[in-house]
């Protein structure tokens, strides 16, 4: 218990600093001149599914190397699961809000909106695996596919309605600037999430179950 303690603290701490980080950097975004302070939402929503991208990546990576023996990554593996589905929940709902708040309406045709909606319902289903079935080798294998298959989505599914890397292409570097402060915060914040998670006290029942 003294060292899960000694863990706990600095994870807490970037979570404290990531969230005052992420504060900071959409406070010093400039407004836009279309979308005036609203950039700040939408740029902040991309952050956060860049980060969240990246923790379904580390789970579906983690799944394999779970599936090809390295059981003791299972805490972490299930950590970042664990963390993965309720942030593309929250993500989920900013990319509705920003819908309605900037183009007047959901644009359900949008590609990447079913995408969205189609992870969460993929992220649920390896979530619901987990509870029901209590087999880490299902879930590695549910893991490494939901993260290929998003992948494979953001690579092939169009943006309709509006550009790639806006951010970026804009060639603004205060925008550029914030949106990576918001990224690096966000990730910060997430990451102190996932040890938090990883190092939590289990019960001894699941400290002895071996991994099937």
């Amino acid at each position: 218990m003294p060292h899960a303690e000694k863990t706990c603290k600095p994870a807490l701490m970037a979570v404290a600093v990531g969230i005052v980080g992420a504060a900071v950097a959409v406070l010093v975004t400039p407004p836009d001149q279309k979308l005036g302070a609203m950039v700040r939402f939408v740029m902040f929503h991309g952050a956060s599914t860049w980060v969240n991208m990246a923790t379904f990546t580390i789970a579906g990576l983690l799944g394999i190397a779970m599936l090809a023996g390295a059981t003791s990554l299972r805490r972490w593996e299930a950590a970042f699961r664990w963390v993965s589905l309720p942030l593309w929940a929250v993500n989920t709902v900013l990319g509705v809000l920003s819908m309605k708040l900037i183009w007047g309406g959901i644009l359900w045709g949008e590609p990447r909106l079913a995408m969205t909606f189609g992870v969460l319902a993929g992220a649920a289903l390896v979530f619901a695996a987990e509870m029901l079935l209590d087999s880490p080798r299902i879930s590695a294998v549910l893991d490494a596919l939901l993260a290929a298959t998003l992948w494979v989505m953001v690579l092939v599914l169009p943006n309709l309605f509006h550009p790639d890397s806006p951010v970026f292409s804009s060639g603004n570097p205060a925008y550029i600037a914030a949106f990576l402060g918001m990224v690096a915060s966000i990730a910060v914040t997430v990451f102190g999430i996932v040890v938090l998670v990883a190092k939590r006290p289990r019960p001894r029942a699941e400290q002895d179950a071996r991994v099937r």
